[in-house]
C-alpha cells in the first residue's frame, strides 16, 4: 500500500511539471481619484463660568404685568427665514447626479437645496425639496411627488437638524 501511494504521488507530481500543463493568470486593477472638498472647521470657544452670589432685596412695590400680544399681520406674512421641514429626496455621490435630480423635480414655488457632507470618509450630496411648516404638510407633499421620486423613498427632515449638523452646507438650487 505504501508503494502504491509513493508511486501515485510521484506520477501526480510529474504530471504537474510536464510541458503540456498550461495556466493563464491575469489580473486587472483600477484606481479612481476623487477631489477632496475643503471643509471649514467650526469655530470653538472656551467658556469659563463664573458664579457670583448676590443678595437681592425685593422692593415692596409691585411691577406691572407683562402683556403678551400676538404677532401682527405684517409679521405673520413676512418672508423671514423659518426652520420648518423639508423632504430629502435622494442622497447621491456626485454633483452631476444632484443636477439631474434637481432638474427633474416639479417646477413649483418650492425651493430645492443641495446639502454636501462627508460621512465616514465618503462624500454625499443630498437633494432637499420644499419648505413646510409641519411634518404633516411635508408628508402630504411626498405623496404628491411624481412616482419616480416616490420610488426613491423620500422622507421628512427637519431644517433645524440640518442647520445644527457639524458641517451644514445648504445651497439653494432654484
Amino acid at each position: 500500500m505504501k508503494k502504491i501511494a509513493i508511486v501515485g504521488l510521484s506520477v501526480l507530481l510529474s504530471a504537474c511539471v510536464s510541458s503540456q500543463y498550461t495556466t493563464d493568470v491575469s489580473s486587472e486593477s483600477y484606481r479612481e481619484d476623487y477631489k477632496v472638498a475643503q471643509v471649514e472647521q467650526p469655530v470653538t470657544e472656551t467658556v469659563t463660568e463664573t458664579v457670583v452670589e448676590e443678595v437681592v432685596t425685593i422692593p415692596s412695590q409691585t411691577k406691572p404685568a407683562v402683556t403678551i400680544i400676538p404677532p401682527s399681520d405684517k409679521q405673520q406674512n413676512s418672508q423671514m427665514a423659518r426652520y420648518g421641514y423639508t423632504i430629502q429626496v435622494v442622497a447621491v455621490g456626485s454633483q452631476t447626479k444632484v443636477d439631474h435630480f434637481a432638474r427633474n423635480l416639479p417646477a413649483t414655488q418650492q425651493p430645492i437645496w443641495e446639502n454636501y457632507k462627508v460621512v465616514n470618509g465618503t462624500k454625499w450630496y443630498t437633494v432637499l425639496y420644499g419648505d413646510y411648516a409641519t411634518q404633516a404638510d411635508a408628508k402630504k407633499a411626498i405623496s404628491q411627488l411624481p412616482s419616480e421620486f416616490q420610488a426613491l423613498k423620500p422622507f421628512v427632515k427637519s431644517i433645524d437638524s440640518i442647520k445644527n449638523s457639524p458641517y451644514p452646507t445648504l445651497n439653494k438650487l432654484n
